[in-house]
């Protein structure tokens, strides 16, 4: 999936080249980045763009199981 897209504050154009991110290192950062409360859920996978490390959060998968034990970034010391 590509997008034309620009940073008008450096004046930079790009089209995105989207990977989906679901090592559990990389998704503790986008819960980061995106400030995120695990408390409610936790991303399973999220796409980001390997030009400019853009994360939409209209292709974030995510748990909301309060007491999942399915997935990795589910368990603790991850929560």
């Amino acid at each position: 999936m590509t997008d034309a897209a620009s940073d008008t504050g450096l004046g930079l154009r790009h089209a995105h080249v989207w990977t989906t991110l679901t090592h559990v290192p990389r998704l503790q950062a986008a819960h980061d980045r995106l400030r995120w409360d695990v408390s409610k859920s936790r991303i399973l996978s999220v796409n980001v763009c390997t030009v400019c490390d853009e994360l939409p959060r209209d292709s974030i998968a995510d748990c909301a199981v309060a007491d999942c034990h399915e997935h990795k970034i589910c368990e603790r010391p991850y929560r």
